[in-house]
């Protein structure tokens, strides 16, 4: 028989990974659905996972949903949207600038920038968390990836690109919304932002300076200009911020509600953020020390994946889960609903940090934890925003004490782009530490 058909996809709308994995748990590991203006043949499941990871390179290539977005920085490409040897040589030129070893170096500048905008937090006033954490990391990809602070740009910033994602890429908005008078302004001060970030890296002002990301992109457009041409320099330049302004906000934020809505993990996190900012500050030793910290991160990134799907074509016919799937098919890989599987994660709805215990392990088995995606596009800086999302959670709890407004508040989740904290998920400091 043919591939069973789910007919309305309408919930998809909501949450897209409970919905796929009720769809897995009902009609197995392959189901088509119709998402995001096109249909899809999904597959689903640990299986589904090792394909991508061991044979995507040869059976599937990007999806071209990222061409719009491109298109939306006047770029010919984003390495979001590039396959192939170019896309392979762009990722091991970006590697370095995106890696852990780098962000490591910085843990302590990455601290000051969060404290900064810790101090500003008004006391007894409850605030909105999202807006707050992507000032934060913000400022932190700003300053530490392209050598500017974005300063007043960020809110364009953080506009832009959400209204891009869900025009061109997700098919959520109508076109004529890449057009209002706020995304036309939103784009003149990213091109003002971007020539401030270029002028940063002029070789007379990076004498002494720890080489970032855009030294790296600014030496590949010298020594390789068909690979990067002029053209694409812009997205080059702001690629950290479409990697990471979203993402890393949207999971440092999760990973503040997790730990408020379960004090007992914050009382066991605290000997930890004691520690880490005890004598000489934040160093890579302390930050790689921190147990607690990194399984709290983990777990959050099994509820709130970074990359919850991959979107992509088959260019080869395969067979998978007793089903032929033609080349030219669009297909949507299901890489995270392994994570809301009780057969790997017991009680999965469960915010449980042990399940990352040497005892436990659940997410060592092969294909079962994939929150930054798999294969060829990973998420290329998934090091890096562990290091810095743990970072900015221990330097928030070690500034200020903090409590949720209301009291026992369940997050909302929104679902435009990706999983990002509703609007009602609001904080109140309580006063400041130390």
């Amino acid at each position: 028989g043919g591939i069973p058909l789910v007919g309305n996809a309408l919930s998809m709308r909501g949450d897209l990974v409970a919905f796929l994995a009720r769809q897995y748990r009902m009609l197995g590991p392959v189901f088509r659905v119709r998402a995001f203006s096109r249909a899809f043949t999904v597959l689903a499941g640990p299986d589904a996972n090792k394909l991508l990871q061991r044979k995507g390179r040869t059976l599937f290539r990007n999806l071209r949903a990222f061409e719009g977005v491109a298109r939306a920085f006047e770029a010919h490409r984003l390495v979001l949207s590039m396959d192939g040897g170019d896309h392979f040589q762009l990722r091991r030129v970006l590697k370095h600038g995106y890696s852990r070893a780098y962000m490591l170096k910085r843990v302590a500048e990455s601290s000051d920038i969060a404290s900064r905008v810790v101090n500003g937090w008004p006391i007894g006033r409850p605030f909105t968390v999202m807006p707050a954490m992507q000032r934060i990391v913000g400022e932190q990809i700003g300053q530490l990836c392209t050598g500017v602070s974005p300063g007043a740009c960020l809110t364009d910033l953080a506009h832009y690109l959400e209204r891009t994602l869900a025009v061109r890429a997700l098919h959520r908005r109508p076109e004529v919304m890449m057009k209002t008078p706020r995304m036309r302004r939103a784009r003149k001060r990213i091109e003002v932002l971007v020539d401030s970030v270029v002028q940063a890296h002029a070789p007379e002002y990076r004498t002494g300076k720890e080489r970032d990301l855009i030294d790296d992109v600014l030496e590949l457009h010298r020594t390789n200009p068909q690979l990067l041409p002029e053209h694409d320099l812009l997205s080059a330049c702001i690629g950290p911020f479409i990697a990471g302004l979203h993402t890393a906000a949207s999971v440092s934020a999760f990973m503040l509600y997790s730990v408020l809505r379960h004090p007992e993990v914050e009382t066991r996190m605290r000997p930890e953020i004691d520690e880490l900012f005890a004598n000489s500050g934040p160093t890579a030793e302390k930050i790689g020390a921190m147990d607690v910290a990194h399984r709290v991160a983990l777990e959050t990134l099994r509820l709130y994946p970074v990359a919850p799907v991959a979107l992509r074509q088959a260019v080869n016919t395969f067979e998978f889960g007793g089903y032929t799937v033609p080349a030219g098919t669009h297909v949507l890989v299901a890489t995270t609903v392994p994570h809301r599987c009780a057969e790997y994660y017991p009680h999965p709805e469960r915010f449980d940090i042990d399940r990352y215990t040497p005892e436990r392990a659940e997410h060592h088995t092969f294909g079962v934890y994939a929150p930054f995606g798999l294969g060829t596009h990973r998420c290329l800086g998934d090091g890096f925003a562990e290091v810095l999302m743990v970072m900015t959670l221990a330097t928030i709890l070690h500034r200020v004490d903090i409590a949720m407004a209301p009291p026992g508040y369940r997050m909302k989740i929104d679902y435009l782009t990706s999983a990002t904290p509703g609007s009602s998920f609001r904080i109140k400091v309580l006063g400041h530490r130390g």
